[in-house]
């Protein structure tokens, strides 16, 4: 091959990197853009708020949430999301606050779970 053929291959080469890493940054761009986009909001208050994770290995773990003030602990695997149980007893809601207003925006759901094994568990 000579200079003369060689040009119009490295021109074409060139173009086609250029378009496909646009693409790609576009792409990038958009995906951003909608996983930014925050759920269905009242008052400025997210209606499900994920206070604690704790994850126990790969694609494995267990999360406290708070949806529409109602505590629930679930379990999430690759394949399944699964309600473990529902907070309800008063005292353990309030000890949930108290931790998470102690702690800042996120408490560590570890806490709560010493905090219950400390007191008796029952």
């Amino acid at each position: 091959m000579n200079s003369v053929e060689l040009f119009p291959s490295l021109l074409k080469m060139v173009s086609a990197l250029a378009v496909t890493v646009g693409a790609i940054v576009f792409a990038s761009y958009l995906f951003k853009k909608i996983m930014n986009k925050s759920g269905v909001k009242i008052n400025d208050s997210e209606l499900i708020k994920i206070l604690s994770v704790k994850y126990l290995g790969p694609k494995n773990s267990i999360m406290l949430i708070n949806v529409s003030e109602h505590m629930m602990v679930i379990g999430v695997t690759s394949s399944k999301i699964s309600l473990l149980t529902e907070i309800v007893d008063s005292e353990s809601l309030e000890q949930l606050k108290g931790i998470q207003d102690n702690q800042g925006k996120n408490a560590p759901f570890s806490d709560y779970l010493k905090g219950l094994l400390k007191g008796g568990g029952s």
